[in-house]
């Protein structure tokens, strides 16, 4: 029997790219899978490709509110994944030209994670995991317009390894990513894909499902917790 059999895993950010492989990747090895996004319609369409039990639920991360609610609608949670935040390079920009409102929305995932952690954590099953996903600027950012974005990153890794001493015998883990294939590329696609088949020590454009597969060895390896795991293509390295 799979690990995952019967067990129920939470995703945040599973109308489209991480979330969503994530979703595919837990419902296929036999969990029941809640999919939690902000837009409805998106949502719909994306449960609509996951195979196996899901439920989906619009909620918007960032609404405290709506948080309680769903959350404390699921009963148990034995697996929570939380991943992307829409737009989350809109907010980049020199530090000198940053708009109040775009320092606001460069915490964007930080904060809607404390919300979602906040509800769950009450929860959580006692030999459950938690699975953050950042990204590798966190510890290795572009040279112009990530400063604050790069903070909201850092971030999340203090506060995934925090989580795991308070929340034990809980796992916590983050997974950072580097350049991965979604949404958030869509406008320079074809460029980022150039830059990662010539430059990455993998020579490829990381995918969705690369991401899904770590997510699945941090929620399946009863002995793994406070760690950050860097999945990249060799990207920090270079």
């Amino acid at each position: 029997m799979s690990e995952l059999s019967n067990q129920t895993v939470v995703v945040v950010g599973a109308s489209s790219g991480i979330g969503l492989a994530a979703a595919r990747a837990a419902a296929a090895r036999g969990a029941s899978v809640v999919m939690l996004s902000r837009s409805r319609s998106r949502l719909d369409e994306a449960a609509e490709s996951v195979i196996g039990t899901r439920r989906a639920i619009a909620m918007d991360m960032l609404d405290p509110g709506a948080v309680d609610r769903v959350i404390g609608s699921i009963e148990a949670v034995d697996h929570l994944v939380l991943t992307a935040v829409a737009d989350e390079l809109a907010s980049r920009a020199p530090i000198g030209a940053m708009t109040g409102e775009q320092v606001e929305r460069s915490f964007d995932k930080l904060r809607g994670f404390v919300n979602v952690l906040r509800a769950a954590a009450p929860r959580l099953r006692e030999r459950g995991s938690v699975t953050l996903v950042a990204g590798a600027s966190a510890v290795k950012p572009p040279r112009e317009g990530f400063s604050v974005l790069a903070a909201a990153s850092g971030a999340i890794l203090s506060f995934g390894k925090a989580l795991s001493l308070e929340l034990a015998p809980i796992r916590v883990n983050v997974l950072m990513s580097g350049v991965v294939d979604t949404a958030i590329h869509a406008g320079r696609r074809e460029q980022m894909k150039a830059w990662a088949e010539k430059d990455l020590l993998v020579r490829r454009f990381g995918q969705p499902e690369d991401i899904a597969h770590a997510i699945e060895f941090l929620m399946t390896n009863p002995y793994m917790t406070g760690h950050t795991l860097t999945v990249d293509g060799g990207f920090v390295a270079i």
